[in-house]
């Protein structure tokens, strides 16, 4: 019995010593995963996803999460030099320095928990894989923008990161990464029929609180003056034309279908008039989201538009009706702005 035992003893180690360095890794991770197993959360679904001109993996989980993997939230965002072997560049490497950038991480996280950016491994067809909260693309694409009106991207690569990060905006102004993801994975045909209905219930308020200022006094400001107008400053009543322009600039472009389900929650009254404001119906959470990062980016806009030459209003509809286009319309191949001068 103990010769049995030695005998297995000395092979063991002789398979051991035989072993590169990278199977003896594998070796490692594959019991690691093994023991994680049990607990895990698992992909209930994974496929492929193109953004951006790069295809990556996606996933879904049981728990209803949407993950990119994280190699390909690297490729996505240009991180990985394509000049170098994939090999040779860890997955996520660079994207944790991106995200620890002193300039980019206060504009990137906008006071997010640090967990938000974090991997996330999950279990999946016998393997474990690690990705990331698919909505953080979003969040890094914002900021990386940001930082580039405000004119503090320092290196080339961030430069291309930036530049590649307006393309996957213009993707995502159109359906969303969880509708993409869904889209890709399949994931639509399981979801439940009330799922749209949950959205909305997940972004709109069931009851109404506490209201505070959500369109900032440069919102109107700006329209004035790319419209030409003199500005009477906010203690004046606003055109009434104002608020059809917010419908079509706001609301409209916001969330497919979210104009139709307010004006049903917040219907007008036999003098045309409504309860309460459209925007008094956002959740505090989800909803305050996303209305924020639809008017920062129509403040972006409106700013970049009001030193154009010519007409200042046609030139930012046109960039809104890029960037972030209505529902249902057929993008611009030649967009105003793009135009040769006639001069």
């Amino acid at each position: 019995m103990d010769n049995n035992s030695d005998s297995k003893s000395k092979g063991g180690k002789a398979r051991a010593a035989s072993l590169s360095p990278e199977e003896r890794s594998n070796i490692a991770k594959n019991a690691a995963n093994s023991k994680w197993d049990k607990s895990m959360t698992t992909v209930l679904l994974g496929a492929k996803l193109t953004l951006g001109g790069v295809e990556v993996d996606c996933y879904v989980t049981e728990d209803g999460e949407r993950l990119i993997a994280g190699r390909g939230m690297q490729e996505i965002l240009k991180l990985v030099d394509e000049d170098l072997p994939k090999s040779g560049q860890k997955p996520g490497s660079r994207l944790t320095r991106l995200l620890s950038n002193n300039t980019l991480k206060p504009l990137i996280y906008k006071h997010k928990n640090q967990d938000h950016f974090f991997p996330k491994k999950r279990r999946y067809q016998g393997r474990i894989i690690a990705g990331f909260n698919a909505e953080m693309l979003v969040d890094i694409c914002e900021g990386m923008l940001e930082a580039r009106i405000l004119g503090v991207l320092k290196t080339t690569r961030q430069s291309i990161i930036a530049a590649q990060c307006e393309l996957i905006m213009r993707g995502l102004a159109k359906t969303g990464i969880v509708a993409l993801i869904d889209e890709a994975t399949g994931y639509q045909n399981l979801r439940p029929a009330d799922g749209l209905r949950n959205y909305f219930d997940q972004v709109l308020k069931k009851d109404l609180a506490a209201w505070f200022k959500r369109f900032p006094d440069e919102y109107y400001e700006n329209i004035y003056k790319l419209k030409g107008w003199e500005w009477p400053g906010m203690a004046k009543n606003r055109f009434s034309v104002v608020g059809t322009y917010t419908n079509d600039l706001v609301w409209e472009r916001l969330i497919p279908g979210l104009k139709e389900e307010l004006n049903h929650r917040n219907p007008k009254n036999e003098k045309g008039h409504r309860a309460r404001k459209h925007h008094e119906w956002l959740n505090n959470e989800a909803g305050d989201k996303l209305f924020s990062q639809q008017m920062f980016t129509i403040l972006a806009l409106q700013r970049a538009c009001l030193n154009k030459p010519g007409n200042k209003w046609i030139h930012f509809m046109s960039m809104m009706d890029d960037i972030l286009p209505k529902k249902g319309t057929t993008i611009n191949l030649f967009p105003y702005y793009d135009l040769p001068s006639e001069n």
